[in-house]
This record gives structure tokens, sequence and C-alpha cells, in this order.
């Protein structure tokens, strides 16, 4: 039973699931189970996509036997955050509408007259469209 919970926990690992008796081992950073893809430089968390791509190419082992080899940490975060925030800043981004107007404006726009409103791309885009002279920035859909 002792030789099988190594590969039980690399199969667990895979996909995406822990075992029950490997949840205490990824608490602590030098007993921390972290996966090994043969060929690369570095070990990554269970979670990281790049593990999931690999498939069942991979090797569990702990933190500090990875360090010992030589290999680096990877940084196991989601790139999806990454688009997701960008995508958030754009749509909080300041334009401007005006009445009798189906477009929405850059502060500098030449079509911008008086008395415009100040609102979000996020909520611009749902009832106008953006003007072709200024290209102000265009509603991103977060993934």
């Amino acid at each position: 039973m002792r030789r099988r919970a190594p590969v039980v926990l690399a199969i667990c690992l895979v996909l995406g699931t822990t075992a029950p008796h490997a949840a205490a081992q990824l608490t602590t950073s030098g007993s921390a189970l972290v996966v090994v893809i043969p060929g690369e430089k570095r070990f990554h968390q269970p979670g990281c996509p790049l593990v999931r791509k690999a498939g069942s190419k991979v090797q569990a082992m702990k933190q500090g036997e990875a360090e010992r080899r030589g290999l680096a940490s990877h940084d196991c975060s989601d790139p999806g955050v990454a688009q997701r925030d960008a995508a958030a800043a754009a749509n909080a981004s300041t334009v401007y509408v005006q009445a009798q107007d189906k477009q929405y404006h850059q502060s500098g726009c030449k079509r911008l007259k008086t008395g415009a409103t100040a609102i979000t791309v996020e909520k611009a885009a749902q009832d106008h469209w953006p003007c072709p002279a200024c290209k102000p920035p265009i509603r991103q859909r977060a993934k």
C-alpha cells in the first residue's frame, strides 16, 4: 500500500484533486508536494495550467527534493487572471456620451460637444457605438 500512495497521488494531482492524506503535505513549504514536468528546469503547483497540459507525463515530489535537484519554482498563477484584470480596467475607463448621439467618445474628440456626460465604457457600450474619429476603448468581455 505504501508504494501505491505516490502513484495515486500523482494521478490525483494531474486530475486536480488531492488524496485525503496528501492535503496535509501541501501546507508546509519543504514537504509540500509539487509537480515536475520531465525535461523542464522548473517545478509547478498541482493546479498549474502547464501541469494540466502535460497530462500524465508528470512526476510528483516534495518541494525540498525538487529544490535539491536544482529546479526553480514556476510562477503558477492563472494566466486568465491578468486578462480578466485588463478587461476590467478597460471597461472602467471614462468615455463621454451626448444627447441625440449613438456614439461614445474620448475626452479630446473633435465630435464631442459641451455638455457631454462622463460614463464608463461598460455602460456606454450597452447603448452606444465607439466613435470612428477618436477610436475610444471598446468593451472587453472577461473570459
